[in-house]
C-alpha cells in the first residue's frame, strides 16, 4: 500500500477496468473480426436460425444434441434474430474478450490478495494464436475456465469445499458443453491448483496428489456424456494422430503471439521471457505455487498432447497462450512500490503496443479480405459454390485467413458451400448435399501446389474431380486457372467475376473433364 493506505494506482479499479476495454479496440473497427475459422461459425449460425423458405434447408439439417462444442452457438441462436449473423459475430468476439481479461484479473487476485503489475503483461495473450485462428467455441471455454479457476481458489482458501464439489459438476459441465478442450484445459489447472493448495496445508505429496485427484472428480460428470454419445462402429470418427511432433509443437511456441509482422510477434515473446526470468531470479518477485503449479501443468499438457485429437486440430497448440498467461499472473506482486510501478509502466506500454498493433493488423486484413469477397455480390441467391482455396506448401506468418471465407456465401447468399465442418459428435451441422462429395465439407476446399500434395490436393485434380451437376459455381481464391482451350480442366467453367487474384466460374452443363 501507498502512504495514505490507498492501492498503488496499477491496482486500482477504474485502471484495470479501462485496460480491459480498450483491449477490444482491435475488433471496433471490422464488421466480423478477420479471424481464419469464424467465417465458418458464423455460417453456422446463419444456417441454424434460417426461416423455412430459405435453400439452405436443402443441403443442411440441424440436429441438436449435447456435445463438447456449442459454446457460441447457444450465444448465437439468442443474438443472431437481434443483430443478425455478422453482427452477433462481432458481438460475441467482443464478449469473449471482455469476459477474459475480467477472469485473468479476478484469477490474479486470488492467488495473490491483488493484481500483480505483470497481470499487464499477460492480457495481450487474449489475442493468441486460438484467437487469431477463430477457435470460437474454444477460446470462450478458455475465459470461462480462468473464471472458474478464480472461483475454485476462492471456495478452496475458505475450506467450503463442499460447496465447490456441489457448484463443479454442473459448471464442469458447462466448460465442456462450451468447449471439450476448455473442458480439459480447466481439469488441469484446477488439479494444479488443488495440488498446490494441499501442500501449503502441510500434506506430503502422496496425500496431496490423492485430494486433488478427488476434489477434481465432480468435474468428470461429461465423461459419462462422451461414453454415451460415442460414434457407432463404421461412422466417420474424428482423427487422433500427429503425437509429439516437436517441430510443430516449436512453432506453436513461437506462435503464441502470432499475428501479422514475425519479427515483432516473436519479438514480443521474447521480452516476456526477459520478465518471466526476472520472476524467477528477483527476490522481490517470485512465483505463487496457485497459479504457477497450474501453469506447468498446462505446459505439461501442450507436451503430451496431439495436434489431433478425436477430429478437434490443434489440440496442443491451444494450450500454449494459457501457460503464458498463467505464468505471468503467478509473478508476485513486490513490496517495492517503486520496482512495482516500473513494472506496471512496462506492463502498460507492452499492453498499448500489442494493442495498437493489433487493431492496424486488423484494419489491413479487412481490406484485404473484402477484396476478395467481391465474388458473393455475383452469386446468384441459393447457388451451389465449390470453393478451392489455394493454399502455399508453408503458410507464410502472416495471409488473409483465407480458409472459411467462402462461408460469407452462406451468410450473404444462402449458398451452400464446402467449408463447413462435419465430423461426428463434433457438430450438430449435418450436410445432406450428398451430390457434392467428396467435396461437401472441410477441408476439401483447401487446395496446393502439385509439390505438396501430401497436404492435400492440387488445384488441378480437383477441378478435374468434382461432381458438376453438383456445382453451380466455383470460386478460387489465391489462384487464377490457364486460358480455356480445346480439351482443357476449366471446360465448361465460365469467368463471371475476377480480381486479379481469385475467380469466380459459372458451371455449364456437366462437362466430363479431359485429363
Amino acid at each position: 500500500m501507498t502512504a495514505d493506505d490507498s492501492p498503488p494506482w496499477w491496482q486500482r479499479p477504474a485502471l484495470l477496468a479501462a485496460v480491459v476495454l480498450l483491449g477490444i479496440v482491435p475488433l471496433l473497427w471490422p464488421p466480423l473480426p478477420p479471424l481464419t475459422d469464424l467465417p465458418g461459425h458464423v455460417a453456422r449460425w446463419h444456417i441454424a436460425t434460417a426461416d423455412a423458405a430459405s435453400p439452405l434447408h436443402r443441403f443442411y439439417a440441424i440436429r441438436w444434441a449435447l456435445i463438447g462444442n456449442l459454446g457460441t452457438d447457444l450465444l448465437a441462436m439468442a443474438l443472431v434474430p437481434l443483430f443478425g449473423p455478422i453482427g452477433a459475430g462481432k458481438a460475441i468476439m467482443l464478449l469473449i474478450l471482455l469476459l477474459g481479461g475480467a477472469a485473468m484479473l479476478w484469477l490474479a487476485r486470488e492467488a495473490h490478495g491483488r493484481v500483480p503489475p505483470t497481470a499487464l503483461f499477460a492480457l495481450p495473450f487474449l489475442y493468441g494464436w486460438p484467437f487469431q485462428m477463430g477457435f470460437a467455441n474454444f477460446v470462450l471455454a478458455q475465459a470461462l475456465a480462468f473464471a472458474a479457476l478464480a472461483l475454485w481458489l476462492r471456495l478452496g482458501r475458505g475450506e467450503r469445499l463442499a460447496l465447490r464439489a456441489a457448484l463443479f459438476a454442473p459448471i464442469g459441465l458447462i466448460l465442456w458443453t462450451a468447449h471439450s478442450a476448455g473442458w480439459g484445459l480447466f481439469g488441469l489447472v484446477a488439479f494444479g491448483a488443488e495440488l498446490a493448495r494441499l501442500r501449503q496445508t502441510g500434506r506430503r505429496w502422496p496425500a496431496a496428489i490423492g485430494g486433488a485427484v478427488l476434489a477434481c472428480l465432480p468435474l468428470a460428470l461429461p465423461v459419462l456424456i462422451m461414453i454415451a454419445n460415442a460414434p457407432p462402429p463404421g461412422a466417420r470418427a474424428g482423427e487422433t494422430g500427429d503425437w509429439f511432433n516437436i517441430l510443430a509443437k516449436f512453432l506453436w511456441v513461437i506462435s503464441s503471439l502470432r499475428d501479422r509482422w514475425a519479427w515483432f510477434d516473436t519479438g514480443s515473446l521474447m521480452a516476456l521471457l526477459l520478465v518471466l526470468y526476472i520472476g524467477a531470479r528477483d527476490r522481490r518477485l517470485g512465483y505463487a505455487p496457485l497459479i504457477g503449479l497450474p501453469a506447468l501443468f498446462a505446459l505439461g499438457g501442450f507436451l503430451l498432447l496431439p495436434r489431433l485429437l478425436l477430429g478437434g486440430s490443434y489440440v496442443d497448440m491451444r494450450m500454449m497462450p494459457a501457460v503464458w498467461m498463467l505464468a505471468l499472473l503467478a509473478i508476485r506482486p513486490p513490496a517495492d512500490h517503486r520496482f512495482g510501478q516500473a513494472l506496471a509502466i512496462a506492463g502498460l506500454l507492452f499492453f498499448a503496443v500489442r494493442t495498437a498493433s493489433t487493431t492496424l493488423s486488423f484494419v489491413l486484413r479487412t481490406a484485404e479480405q473484402r477484396a476478395e469477397l467481391g465474388a458473393v455480390e455475383a452469386m446468384p441467391h441459393g447457388a451451389t459454390v465449390l470453393a478451392l482455396v489455394y493454399k502455399p506448401c508453408l503458410t507464410p506468418w502472416s495471409d488473409i485467413r483465407p480458409e472459411h471465407l467462402p462461408a460469407y456465401a452462406t451468410i450473404g447468399r444462402d449458398a451452400f458451400t464446402n467449408e463447413q465442418w462435419a465430423i461426428d459428435g463434433q457438430q450438430y451441422l449435418h450436410i445432406r448435399h450428398f451430390a457434392a462429395r467428396p467435396f461437401e465439407a472441410d477441408p476439401s476446399q483447401l487446395v496446393y501446389p502439385i509439390g505438396c500434395k501430401e497436404q492435400g490436393r492440387s488445384l488441378a485434380d480437383a477441378i478435374a474431380t468434382f461432381p458438376r451437376a453438383a456445382f453451380s459455381h466455383v470460386w478460387i481464391i489465391g489462384n487464377r486457372l490457364p486460358p480455356a482451350g480445346p480439351g482443357s480442366r476449366r471446360s465448361g467453367l465460365v469467368p463471371v467475376w475476377t480480381n486479379g487474384r481469385s475467380e469466380l466460374y459459372e458451371v455449364i452443363g456437366r462437362v466430363s473433364p479431359q485429363g
